[in-house]
């Protein structure tokens, strides 16, 4: 039950720091462009990448505690 929990913690942290990260990139954009296109394109974007980032680290820590209990 802990490893579930340290994985979705750790899984939503990066993911949330992926998606800031692609949010502040498009703030920065905006302000060159004028536009918020950048930063709604971005956020979408950030929205996929955190996803995928937040599956991969759940799944290397909980995996992580499954080997060790079959050894």
């Amino acid at each position: 039950m802990i490893p579930v929990v340290v994985g979705a913690v750790a899984g939503g942290v990066a993911g949330a720091a992926v998606l800031c990260v692609f949010i502040g990139l498009g703030f920065v954009l905006m302000s060159r462009v004028s536009s918020p296109v950048p930063v709604i394109v971005l956020a979408i974007a950030g929205a996929y990448a955190g996803w995928l980032l937040g599956v991969v680290v759940f799944g290397a820590v909980r995996g992580a505690g499954d080997t060790e209990q079959q050894a």
